[in-house]
């Protein structure tokens, strides 16, 4: 087999391994794509939809869809969800991998999938394993103020992110960083390099595995229902530090706060500075103006607001009516 393995790799969209596994020295024999949380079929929107991000692809001359960009490089394509599991599988075995890479996917591979790899599958986890076990370790480490977190490359098992683990180390990141800034350096960064180690110890036969503790320190870093985001955060008690980090980080997603309304609506709220004054002002998770900015009322201060149009996020709220 000598030093080059043969890859599967698994993610959702254009992650952010897709290009240093494809550019590495292995060969890459296929895509899987993992369906979105929820998905349930092609629906009568699919068509609009895949047509605005073709739109999109051409005029930012970025490419979006996957699909396509595995067309373009002449990649097998193959888009799995919970209808076509034994089908991806037949799929897996035809285009024969040596090691299945892992990293996003919305669901746990099966043991007949599993089987199919003679050096076994691998996943990218952005946490120090075995804390933040789980779909959502992103939103749970903001919530737990973890400014110093980690990237695990693990072997794939029948549990939830509990197999041996290859390589993992950490990186310190700054109160407030955005999500997008966070993701490029722990998974971007990070995660690629431990990934890649990872698969080259692999196919040089020097692979030391670390078995984890069956318990993790923190809770099961799930995924957050729509109906918890007006909840999530405590107003009267967390201090502004903590909830300028959550809501900063988040920006892209969290309901927590109404997002605007009239002329902007279907935009999304810029989680800018925050200033210290004392209590008072405002309640707690309101949103209004101070020194003639837009803000939102925490205790112990203010958040300033901002929104940058994005012509995006008017196509998708016409699609999502």
């Amino acid at each position: 087999m000598g030093n080059e393995l043969k890859i599967l790799l698994i993610t959702q969209g254009i992650s952010r391994i897709v290009d240093p596994i494809i550019t590495s020295k292995h060969e890459v024999v296929g895509v899987l794509e993992s369906m979105p949380r929820n998905f349930s079929g092609i629906n009568s929107k699919g068509i609009v939809f895949e047509f605005i991000k073709k739109t999109y692809s051409i005029l930012s001359r970025r490419e979006i869809s996957l699909r396509r960009f595995c067309a373009k490089k002449n990649i097998p394509y193959y888009f799995i969800w919970k209808k076509n599991s034994s089908d991806a599988a037949q799929w897996i075995r035809e285009i024969a991998p040596d090691l299945i890479v892992v990293f996003s996917m919305s669901q746990l591979l099966r043991r007949d999938i599993l089987s199919i790899p003679p050096m076994g599958a691998i996943n990218l986890h952005p946490s120090y394993l075995p804390s933040y076990r789980g779909p959502n370790p992103d939103f749970w480490q903001y919530c737990s103020m973890e400014l110093n977190p980690g990237a695990t490359v693990h072997y794939i098992d029948l549990g939830e992110d509990t197999g041996d683990i290859l390589f993992q180390d950490r990186l310190p990141i700054p109160l407030g960083t955005k999500s997008p800034e966070r993701l490029d350096k722990l998974v971007g960064g990070l995660g690629v390099s431990l990934l890649l180690k990872s698969i080259d110890a692999i196919a040089e036969g020097k692979v030391s595995r670390l078995k984890q503790s069956e318990i993790s320190p923190t809770p099961r870093a799930r995924n957050l229902i729509p109906e918890e985001h007006a909840n999530i955060i405590d107003w009267e008690h967390w201090d502004i530090e903590k909830i300028w980090h959550i809501l900063r980080g988040t920006e892209s997603w969290l309901n927590a706060i109404a997002q605007p309304v009239g002329f902007m609506a279907g935009q999304r709220w810029s989680i800018d500075a925050y200033e210290k004054i004392q209590d008072g002002i405002g309640r707690p998770g309101d949103i209004g103006r101070y020194k003639g900015r837009r803000c939102l009322f925490v205790r112990g201060g203010v958040i300033f607001l901002s929104v940058k149009f994005d012509p995006k996020r008017v196509v998708l709220k016409f699609l999502n009516k």
